[in-house]
């Protein structure tokens, strides 16, 4: 594990590279901290709020920080009726049903969940303490960490338009637009991805098989690499993982940090942590104690050679696994939740919160992610 100041110091490089545009990787220099508080860069401006032309017209604000649509276990049914107009999924009857009400506990609002199958979107807006998954016509309670450091993000700022999502604070957007793509989108016109307001890019460097365990390199890789940073763009990669050891994580990492050869980077090098989607996954039934020497293995075998780490995962993975996050505390991630507002009351850096976005010159549909620009430790 590295020490906590360290993490610190990689923190600020990741959000000064994307704001001041300085490399990061083999040679370059890191950005200090300068507050010891926010991770800001000196000299910066705050952009205000420029709609890009995907996002259209329609801006909605999110409403309401999640711990005070709940209070002493009791829920107003007047929040319940304002956060529903979010969701197009509440039906009509369980709205009926509490309505003439003023409120009602937590307890009676997870039986309607179950009663009228509310989506667990919906339904997680009300609870705090624990993350909500569906499965089926069945919930998935899964308790929140009391250990593990949470982020300070206020999702009042959070802002919906019809195909991105934007961070808001005092009209001037706190976040940085970016994507991550591999093969799968095809030939990309970095130029035209670049005029659509995206600063920064994650390109799959390679992937290894889910079943015989081969390693390979995208066919596109070199591409995309090559096209996203002659337009401008700052790149970083990731490698999608099906490891199962600590060994086969660094053989991983290696394979990266040679492919990389001749290359700059200006974010990190990722290692992208997954679940097995199905029985014949190689990965399947992994334990945390595993994932966590993974993670690592990868990333302090990339910042040996001299680039900057981060992990990635999805929100379920990490909720189910209990103490992931809590001993990974000094490696940055990157976390992937498609709710319209999150809940992951973790430490997070960047959030991947769609996988069916539109970018100019992709022609598939394509990762939207965000980069915080300010970012306050617990």
């Amino acid at each position: 594990m590295k020490k906590r100041g360290f993490a610190h110091r990689r923190t600020a490089a990741l959000c000064a590279a994307a704001l001041a545009l300085l490399p990061l990787g083999t040679g370059a220099g890191r950005i200090e901290d300068l507050t010891g508080v926010a991770y800001v860069v000196e000299g910066q401006t705050p952009t205000p709020i420029q709609p890009s032309q995907n996002q259209g017209q329609g801006v909605t604000q999110a409403s309401g920080k999640l711990n005070s649509l709940v209070e002493d276990g009791v829920i107003r049914v007047s929040d319940l009726e304002r956060v529903a107009e979010e969701y197009s999924s509440v039906p009509d009857d369980f709205l009926s049903a509490i309505s003439g009400k003023k409120t009602i506990t937590v307890e009676r609002f997870e039986d309607y969940a179950k009663e009228y199958k509310l989506s667990s979107q919906y339904v997680q807006r009300f609870i705090d303490d624990y993350f909500v998954f569906k499965q089926g016509d069945s919930y998935q309670y899964l308790p929140v960490e009391k250990g593990a450091a949470k982020h300070r993000y206020n999702w009042d700022n959070l802002v919906h338009y019809s195909r991105e999502k934007d961070y808001v604070v005092n009209g001037s957007s706190r976040v940085v637009k970016g994507i991550d793509v591999s093969v799968f989108q095809g030939n990309i016109n970095w130029n035209a991805v670049k005029a659509d307001g995206v600063e920064f890019a994650f390109i799959r460097l390679g992937y290894r098989g889910y079943t015989n365990g081969a390693v390979k390199l995208d066919s596109n890789f070199h591409q995309n690499i090559q096209g996203a940073q002659a337009a401008g763009i700052k790149v970083g990669v990731y490698f999608y993982s099906q490891a199962i050891s600590r060994a086969e994580a660094i053989e991983e990492a290696q394979f990266c940090i040679d492919e990389l050869s001749g290359y700059r980077l200006d974010m990190p090098v990722v290692f992208d942590l997954e679940g097995a989607q199905n029985s014949q996954y190689r990965t399947r039934g992994m334990t945390t104690s595993t994932a966590v020497k993974m993670v690592s293995a990868f990333c302090d075998t990339v910042e040996n050679a001299g680039y900057q780490s981060m992990y990635y995962s999805y929100a379920k993975f990490l909720a189910e696994h209990e103490g992931l996050v809590a001993q990974l505390e000094d490696y940055d991630l990157w976390m992937a939740m498609y709710y319209r507002v999150p809940f992951f009351p973790y430490n997070f850096k960047i959030w991947q919160y769609s996988a069916s976005g539109s970018v100019s010159g992709i022609a598939k549909e394509v990762d939207m992610n965000m980069l915080f620009l300010d970012y306050v430790p617990s």
